[in-house]
């Protein structure tokens, strides 16, 4: 029996499929989720083998939880889709499979044995490789990010990027602030600087990042550095070697 987890967000499909996994005998469907949210918990409690997985759903899609899985064991993930022909050759140039929208038994039945062969000589370093290339891909050719999904203290927290007031270095992390609270997130400075609009967030310190919406003024300060005084009240220093945001007001 392979442990399997269904996620889509359109409940007549998520019906009719878990119907028709819940028919094969090879399959155990211990998930079935209808948002990304409780896909990213349910795969974290579960640690399935295989995965159906509903691309385009809101607040959380498809792409969000594979960034956002945490497992010992990555698993078989079969993208159930309602993209064209055309939109799909990202799954077969990075030879993933996938499953259309109306589903079709017979199909699903062949992407099942797929993954059970897959299963009998898994390669989870491949499956990464994998996963990892389809993201990068989608990185490069989609929009910037919107939201940053966080997990703390048995929590999943969804940030838009407008409530970002700043983002600060700490380590290999860099922290998310917003009026309510600092969220912990893994990343770089200058990785995360290049997923964001260049039109909003602006860089003031080599450990810090403000979004322009949430400025208040910037005030001259001593030694050619300044200070940036935020809507809120706080205030950031910054670097001479970043004056170029005093041109934006």
């Amino acid at each position: 029996m392979i442990k399997t987890i269904l996620v889509d967000d359109e409940q007549h499909a998520r019906d009719r499929l878990s119907y028709m996994l819940r028919e094969l005998d090879q399959v155990e469907l211990v998930g079935v989720c209808k948002n990304g949210i409780e896909a990213i918990e349910a795969i974290e409690e579960h640690q399935p083998e295989l995965l159906f997985l509903d691309i385009e759903m809101p607040e959380v899609n498809g792409f969000d939880v594979l960034n956002n899985m945490d497992v010992e064991k990555m698993p078989v993930v079969i993208f159930v889709t309602a993209f064209s022909e055309y939109a799909v050759k990202a799954f077969e140039v990075n030879a993933l499979d996938y499953i259309h929208k109306p589903f079709d038994k017979a199909r699903l039945m062949q992407a099942v044995e797929r993954a059970s062969k897959s299963l009998d000589s898994y390669d989870e370093k491949e499956m990464r490789s994998k996963i990892e290339q389809l993201l990068k891909g989608q990185t490069e050719t989609e929009h910037l990010i919107e939201r940053f999904i966080i997990k703390s203290g048995g929590n999943i927290y969804i940030i838009r990027v407008g409530e970002v007031l700043w983002i600060e270095a700490s380590g290999n992390y860099v922290n998310i602030v917003t009026e309510k609270k600092k969220h912990l997130l893994r990343s770089t400075m200058s990785g995360l600087k290049s997923k964001l609009n260049e039109d909003t967030f602006f860089q003031i310190h080599r450990s810090t990042i403000v979004n322009l919406d949430h400025v208040e003024r910037v005030e001259e300060w001593s030694y050619g550095d300044y200070k940036v005084i935020m809507k809120n009240g706080e205030e950031l220093k910054m670097s001479r070697n970043y004056k170029e945001l005093i041109q934006s007001f």
